[in-house]
């Protein structure tokens, strides 16, 4: 076993929809130091956040129709993430992202940062991790959106903090009673892997790995769903002799909107009305893509699976599908997969915050049941399957807590 990692727990608080409070919450040092700062990615009266999410979203590097918004590209070439006189994305373009977030969170002009720098410096020295825990209130984002930045990717003008001595979680802080759910001795976990005969066809890499590193851990099982439909996870759930305790979701996910008249589901968030029927669209939300009777993708939205799962014993679900941990419009901070199912009681959710490539999720997969059939925490699990996502490429951020 792992020493436990120190916690330096940052409650963040919006004052407006351009500035935001940090206040030290909990941490090991016993301060109770606070900053006010200004949100990152803004310029003058502009907010480039919802750009630079569809920076990370474009795995495949840039294509200049993604970014047709008025003088979006020239303020990427500002900042430094998109080339000078080259249409691709800087070599640096991560770090040039990250040295934002970390300004914005812990610069050292500030007490905060102070602060933890001298709380990592302490972790360092007794030889742990920092814990860096993010607080955010459920309501908070009625007044801005300070859980969508990708705070995982905080860099400090040397190295990224992910790749330091330091662990990132985020927590949402709402009107109940935190679960309390004892784990077994063994952990049970249920595999659900659909594969939709009609969208792009997913590897069995993944769950091929996540069985063969369960099948190396004395205190972990595993069982994977016969039917991945809706309707066989439900039966599982309410019939199973002894019912799983980890739910690790392998497919297709997205973050849309369905219209409530034809069920047309739409990927962007900006559309307003139904493209197939024109009906006025509701808020957007999560989806994961399970089977239907004929093999075919039918996708469950955020609330519904949240609805299933909920006082069902499940202490952590893995969420393995791209975008099941964003949420990125909207007044409220819970419309996403993961964070629907937060809400719904399941302790501890670790989810994917962009798309995700399948070997990189495989790769993620196999690490993180290999170090939580050790003993360790999901926090601990997570950072190790972090680091085997190559930190030379651009998906070891996407895996959140």
């Amino acid at each position: 076993m792992t020493s436990s990692p120190h916690l330096f727990e940052l409650y963040l608080t919006p004052l407006n929809e351009v500035r935001f409070r940090a206040i030290v919450s909990d941490s090991t040092l016993g301060s109770d130091a606070e900053s006010e700062s200004r949100l990152p990615f803004w310029d003058g009266g502009q907010d480039w956040r919802m750009t630079v999410i569809k920076v990370l979203e474009s795995s495949r590097g840039f294509k200049s129709e993604h970014f047709p918004q008025l003088g979006e590209q020239d303020w990427m070439v500002k900042v430094g993430i998109l080339s000078v006189g080259h249409p691709s994305f800087a070599p640096d373009y991560l770090e040039k992202i990250g040295q934002q977030l970390f300004q914005a969170l812990l610069s050292p002009e500030q007490l905060v940062g102070q602060v933890f720098q001298s709380a990592l410096r302490q972790a360092e020295g007794a030889g742990a991790d920092l814990h860096l825990r993010l607080k955010f209130a459920a309501d908070s984002a009625q007044r801005s959106r300070l859980a969508d930045y990708p705070w995982e990717l905080i860099y400090d003008g040397t190295r990224f903090l992910l790749h330091r001595r330091v662990q990132l979680s985020r927590y949402i802080a709402y009107d109940a009673v935190p679960p309390r759910q004892p784990l077994d001795d063994r952990l049970r976990v249920l595999l659900v892997s659909p594969r939709a005969s009609d969208i792009s066809q997913l590897s069995d890499a993944e769950p091929e790995a996540i069985r063969a590193s369960i099948a190396k851990a004395e205190s972990v099982s595993l069982e994977q769903l016969p039917t991945p439909t809706w309707r066989g996870l439900s039966t599982y759930l309410t019939e199973a002799a002894t019912p799983p305790q980890v739910i690790h979701f392998d497919g297709h996910g997205i973050f849309g909107k369905r219209c409530k008249v034809c069920e047309h589901l739409h990927a962007s968030t900006k559309v307003e009305t139904c493209q197939a029927c024109g009906a006025p669209l509701p808020e957007a939300q999560g989806f994961l893509a399970f089977e239907d009777e004929q093999g075919k993708a039918d996708f469950v939205s955020a609330r519904r699976l949240a609805a299933l799962v909920a006082d069902k014993g499940i202490v952590l679900a893995v969420l393995s599908a791209c975008q099941s941990g964003m949420a990125v419009t909207g007044e409220s901070l819970v419309n996403g997969t993961a964070q629907q199912l937060i809400d719904a009681q399941v302790p501890v959710v670790v989810a994917m915050q962009h798309s995700v490539r399948v070997k990189e999720a495989r790769d993620f997969a196999e690490q993180f049941y290999r170090v939580l059939g050790q003993g360790e925490s999901a926090l601990a699990a997570l950072s190790e399957g972090r680091r085997w996502m190559d930190v030379d490429g651009s998906q070891w951020y996407r895996p959140v807590l």
